[in-house]
């Protein structure tokens, strides 16, 4: 029996615009434009990126191919995708999350109010965190290294919000803050680039199979990074902000409150190493506060790894089934 077509993830919006809301034509220039971005790697003619364009006018998308966001789409009639009711639109581009979240409010003043008491931030991007240090084997070509060299960049806080009003104080105040978005697995986008760049067309049932790659995104990238930052900044008296969709917060294991007796989030911020700041899109894929989580680094870290062991009687059991099973003959052999 053929088994009906899943439903599959595709393009949620392109160069910061919603897919459904564009008119066939549109959508046959933005993959005109996406192609030739894939093939040339020139990003030189991509439109502005209205969300980038928040901090920096006119800054032009800087993500090649310019998706933003992606969603699961049902087949539809005649080749046409159908957004599936409930799912979450997943982020997967960092400056996706620059845009304004709520009514009048961009997400760094979200988080400045939270964790500096201001509503106006000053706006830090990249700034060096880590830099190089040469071993003793190295030494002697270290030493004949350029100043600059010496401080090559071997990590970035994505940005910083710094109070003002502290610029002519002893101790400066400030929060750092990382953006994370989600990788995705599987079928590369390109088929569908060429499917609208043929021609006009409406919103297409994905080509590809593809699905958000929370493990590559959480565990393997986003971890490690706390585990560097976080000591280094709890030492300084600092606090990590940690911005992510609901889609990622979703996958990931609970976050434990790091002071459940707190009457206020003042009291939670001042006992937390990290604070996630979780956004949701509603309807009209504008950007929502959803919720904020002041947590440990340990955590964190529990949470992001969004794994458990299983008991050994469920081990046990699916072991057995394996063995027990005559169509598995690929993965149970005879010694």
């Amino acid at each position: 029996m053929t088994r009906a077509p899943q439903p599959r993830y595709g393009i949620a919006e392109w160069f910061g615009k919603d897919i459904a809301k564009l008119t066939p034509k549109q959508r046959q220039a933005l993959g005109r434009l996406a192609v030739n971005q894939d093939e040339t790697g020139n990003l030189s003619k991509a439109p502005a990126c209205p969300f980038l364009s928040t901090l920096i006018p006119s800054a032009r998308c800087n993500k090649a191919s310019g998706v933003c966001t992606i969603r699961r789409y049902a087949p539809g009639v005649g080749g046409t995708g159908v957004s599936v009711d409930g799912d979450k639109i997943v982020t997967v581009c960092p400056s996706r999350f620059l845009g304004q979240v709520g009514r009048n409010q961009s997400i760094f003043s979200w988080i400045a109010g939270k964790m500096l008491e201001i509503a106006s931030p000053t706006v830090i991007k990249e700034t060096p965190f880590l830099r190089t240090i040469a071993d003793s084997v190295n030494q002697t070509k270290a030493a004949q290294a350029s100043k600059e060299d010496e401080g090559k960049k071997a990590g970035r806080i994505d940005w910083i919000l710094v109070n003002p009003a502290t610029m002519v104080t002893k101790e400066l105040q400030w929060c750092a803050v990382e953006t994370q978005a989600l990788y995705f697995s599987g079928g590369k986008m390109r088929p569908e680039f060429d499917a609208y760049a043929a021609k006009p067309s409406p919103v297409l049932y994905p080509i590809g199979k593809r699905r958000p790659d929370y493990r590559s995104s959480g565990p393997k990238r986003l971890s490690p990074q706390l585990d560097v930052k976080v000591p280094v900044l709890r030492a300084w008296g600092k606090k990590v902000v940690v911005v992510i969709d609901r889609f990622f917060f979703d996958n990931m294991n609970t976050l434990i409150d790091a002071y459940p007796r707190a009457r206020n989030d003042q009291e939670r911020r001042d006992n937390a190493d990290v604070a996630w700041f979780v956004v949701d899109f509603d309807a009209n894929l504008c950007l929502q506060p959803y919720k904020v989580v002041f947590t440990t680094l340990d955590s964190s870290r529990q949470a992001l790894n969004a794994t458990e062991p299983l008991s050994k009687d469920d081990f046990t059991r699916e072991l057995k089934a394996v063995i027990e099973d005559g169509n598995r003959a690929n993965k149970v052999f005879k010694a």
